[in-house]
Formats: C-alpha cells, sequence, structure tokens
C-alpha cells in the first residue's frame, strides 16, 4: 500500500488489535489553532491526504508519553485524544514490533519525563515551510531548515515528533532508518507519519 492510496477510516480504538504498547500516535484537529498551524506548515511532506500534527507514543490501554506545549514530556491519557472534538487519531506499527521492542521504546521515553518543550525548536520547524523560506532555500541552495534546527535546539528540551523519533532511534532494529538518519530534532510529525522503512503498512495494522 501507497501513501497515495491511504484513506481514513472510522475505527472504534481497540488496544492489542490496532494499537498497542510501542506504537507511534499521531493526532490531528481542525477544531484546534494550534494543531491546524502545524499541519500548515509541514504540508509540503504530505504525501497523501491524511493531515497529522502531533506525535506521541503509546505505553497502555490508555496512556502514552508525549511532549506537549504544556507541561513538557509526560504521561497523558490516551481518552483525551480518543474523545476530542473533531480529533482524529492514527496508530502506526514499528515494522517486526515485539514486546521486548516495545518495552524498549517505552523505556527510552520515560527517561524525558519531566523534560522541557523546546519551543524555540518549533521556530526552526515553521521558518523554512513559509513560502519565502522555501524560496529563500531554492534560491540560494543547502538546508536551511536543518541549519536552523540545530542552531535554536536545545538539549534536554523536546517537541513531539522529536521525541517519539528519538525513541524509535534508540533501537538498533530502527536505528538509521528511513527518516531517522536525519537529525531527530529536524523530523516533523507529517515527516515521521510518511515513513514507509520504519512503519508496517496499514494493512498489516488491523
Amino acid at each position: 500500500m501507497t501513501n497515495a492510496l491511504y484513506q481514513i477510516i472510522d475505527l472504534k480504538p481497540e488496544h492489542g488489535s490496532n494499537y498497542g504498547k510501542g506504537y507511534i500516535g499521531f493526532t490531528y484537529s481542525d477544531a484546534n489553532v494550534i494543531s491546524k498551524g502545524i499541519a500548515y506548515f509541514t504540508r509540503w511532506a504530505r504525501m497523501s491526504q491524511i493531515r497529522v500534527s502531533h506525535a506521541l507514543i503509546v505505553t497502555d490501554e490508555n496512556e502514552c508519553i508525549e511532549a506537549h506545549m504544556n507541561g513538557g514530556v509526560q504521561r497523558t491519557m490516551l481518552s483525551k485524544y480518543f474523545d476530542g472534538e473533531r480529533c482524529q487519531v492514527f496508530f502506526r506499527k514499528p515494522i517486526g514490533l515485539v514486546p521486548g521492542i516495545a518495552d524498549s521504546i517505552v523505556e527510552s521515553a520515560q527517561t524525558q519525563l519531566g523534560c522541557s518543550y523546546d519551543i524555540g525548536l518549533i521556530a526552526g520547524h515553521a521558518l523554512p515551510n513559509t513560502f519565502i523560506g522555501r524560496v529563500i532555500e531554492k534560491r540560494f541552495g543547502g538546508n536551511i531548515e536543518s541549519l536552523l534546527c540545530k542552531f535554536l535546539n536545545h538539549d534536554n528540551q523536546w517537541i513531539c515528533s522529536e521525541l517519539a523519533s528519538f525513541c524509535l532511534d534508540e533501537q538498533p532494529v530502527y536505528h538509521h532508518s528511513g527518516i531517522l538518519k536525519a537529525n531527530v530534532e529536524t523530523i516533523s510529525p507529517q515527516e515521521l507519519f510518511e515513513d514507509p522503512f520504519i512503519f508496517e503498512s496499514w494493512k498489516n495494522n488491523f
């Protein structure tokens, strides 16, 4: 299945069936201004009609670890997304996920609990993905986004997709695979969501 064929299907979340420990969750809400803004600035990476603006690591049936603007890296309940107004939730299963790898992904996330949210890094993602930023990059060459993200990134601070990418890249089986060849601070939720080298095809997830 290619990304171009992805379609949004309304399914009831069933732990152990269509999501589970070690899965990476992605969300989008057109009722949330910040969510819409992130989706807009990362639209260049979208290869399907599916928009995502946030990434999280599933730790249990109703629990995840995520880097959030309100509170930094924390444990939160998945139900806030399941029950959220006009909120879409997508789960992607890492290829070859087994209990041991799932445990290790979660353990990597747990090591970052309590870290702050990296507001500065958001600017590093947003500015190059404006229309003007794209024109400048095309005109002068080079990867402006990578340079800005490296400059604005802070140690021990995270944005959502950076944390999820870090947790995956810590696993030898996914290390430097697909989008993880890039520095984790440069990876947006949309870029991670689209990657076919880390995640199983959705047709194999259910």
